[in-house]
């Protein structure tokens, strides 16, 4: 049940991607990231694949260029296409990659809705089947052999990860002991602070980086939370989670 219901939300949050054009995508990816970060389920299957792929290996080999243009192809396997898919959309998502420029150049057209159509086709469309498939337990269509080549991800130290964590139960503390917060919100802070717990327990830097997003858009705008909120995020610079 908890991994239909995780599937629904996928689907529906994919969903959007279509719905959507170019200059209006920032708030889908967005939207997309909090879905991941806020299911168990969904992070289950990123904690699954990022164990054994690395974003920054993968991305540099699906970059390539010739004599006419750039070209971005994914890789073979679904574990592959899940990490190097999920660690680009967060890259557009904190504006160190362009989302405009990436889709216009690696996928020219006449107008940018072509161009966006063809992103979607190319590099939505597989990642969710992807995705789809890794969380259900689904047979992949093609074999992972990329996997066994990749190095294996760079792991948030543990002296950083028990540092997170003292300030994220002094911020649980806070939001917990807040009458003044209306009770559903309460409840939303409780869930993302808890998510971020659960992510760093596994200290894997693209999760990290996931959950992190998921948290500064729920607290953001908590003035009680706000210097616990800055302590982690600082944290996380220090350790080379956020650039």
């Amino acid at each position: 049940m908890a991994k239909q219901t995780a599937l629904e939300k996928f689907n529906t949050a994919i969903e959007e991607f279509y719905r959507s054009r170019l200059i209006l995508v920032d708030r889908v990816i967005c939207s997309f990231l909090q879905t991941l970060a806020e299911d168990k389920e969904l992070l289950a299957v990123l904690a699954d694949c990022a164990e054994t792929v690395n974003y920054s290996n993968e991305y540099k080999k699906a970059i390539s260029k010739d004599g006419i243009g750039s070209y971005f192809l994914l890789p073979q396997g679904g574990k592959q296409i899940v990490t190097l898919v999920t660690g680009l959309l967060y890259e557009f998502d904190n504006k160190t990659l362009s989302v405009v420029d990436f889709v216009t150049k690696l996928f020219p057209s006449e107008s940018t809705h072509e161009s966006y159509t063809g992103f979607c086709d190319r590099i939505i469309r597989p990642y969710a089947e992807a995705f789809r498939a890794r969380l259900m337990g689904e047979p992949e269509a093609v074999c992972e052999t990329l996997a066994e080549a990749a190095p294996a991800p760079l792991t948030f130290p543990q002296k950083a990860a028990e540092d997170c964590e003292y300030w994220l139960h002094a911020l649980l503390d806070a939001v917990t002991g807040d009458n003044g917060t209306a009770e559903d919100k309460r409840r939303e802070y409780v869930t993302m602070i808890k998510g971020m717990l659960y992510v760093l327990d596994g200290r894997n830097p693209l999760l990290i980086k996931l959950l992190w997003i998921g948290l500064k858009n729920t607290l953001g705008t908590y003035k009680p939370g706000k210097r616990e909120l800055n302590e982690i995020k600082l944290l996380l610079f220090t350790y080379g989670v956020l650039e």
